[in-house]
């Protein structure tokens, strides 16, 4: 299982998508650094409980920003470009662990917060099995997305538990990777925990399990040794 946003992009779907909408003059440039300034408060202190209250938030100012609001048609055209500015910046770690376990028979699986047509439509670019975007803009009878939306109200742990059954599928030998302290459910899961370029609480909850922790940075791959008490980064693609 892996999260999407900060673990497989370098940005995130819906950062790509609101910078879309600026470079098409859909969005103002000032609500557009707003907009991106309270995605990156929120990434820094994650939580599952303030998830639906955080996007409602952004959909909210997004399109208060657009009266206008947005056809369904010009939103399939920025989620391409969005899909494939994401397919050009995605970090070398997961890209390469995505390949690997899908050539050695691993089912896999994206959950994301963000919306469902760009999820769906990376997921798919990159060979994903089954993915699920936590977010759903809604269209009106004429075809137009006006800040309506349907947000999941299942926790990660949930969504994925839902994906398992589905599928008949089992945990043995199952890995999940995620960045951020709303993914610690999921990593307490599977059998094979990946703790990725880490928030604070999240690399502390690592290290007080033992949990795999890999940190890229430009295009170098760093696994964080433990060695006694403390961990030390070693580079595995040098």
């Amino acid at each position: 299982m892996f999260d999407i946003d900060g673990v497989v992009t370098r940005a995130s779907l819906l950062q790509l998508t609101v910078r879309e909408l600026v470079a098409r003059g859909k969005l103002e440039p000032g609500p557009g650094r707003e907009i991106e300034l309270m995605l990156h408060t929120f990434r820094q202190k994650s939580t599952e409980e303030s998830y639906t209250n955080y996007m409602k938030g952004i959909v909210e100012r997004i399109f208060s920003s657009m009266p206008g609001g947005l056809h369904s048609e010009e939103y399939d055209e920025i989620v391409d470009s969005v899909v494939k500015s994401a397919m050009q910046n995605t970090y070398v770690y997961t890209r390469e662990l995505i390949a690997t376990l899908k050539k050695n028979g691993f089912f896999l699986i994206a959950i994301s917060g963000a919306e469902l047509r760009p999820v769906s439509k990376f997921g798919r670019a990159l060979g994903f099995d089954a993915w699920v975007g936590e977010t759903t803009f809604q269209a009106d009878k004429k075809g137009k997305l006006n800040g309506q939306m349907q947000i999941l109200t299942q926790t990660k742990a949930d969504i994925l538990k839902a994906v398992i059954q589905k599928f008949d599928l089992e945990f043995k030998g199952s890995t999940a990777i995620g960045d951020m302290t709303s993914d610690i459910p999921v990593l307490e899961m599977v059998e094979s925990p990946i703790v990725f370029n880490p928030n604070q609480e999240l690399f502390k909850k690592a290290r007080d399990n033992n949990w795999m922790i890999v940190i890229e940075r430009k295009d170098m791959v760093y696994g964080m040794v433990k060695t006694g008490d403390e961990y030390v980064l070693k580079s595995v693609n040098a």
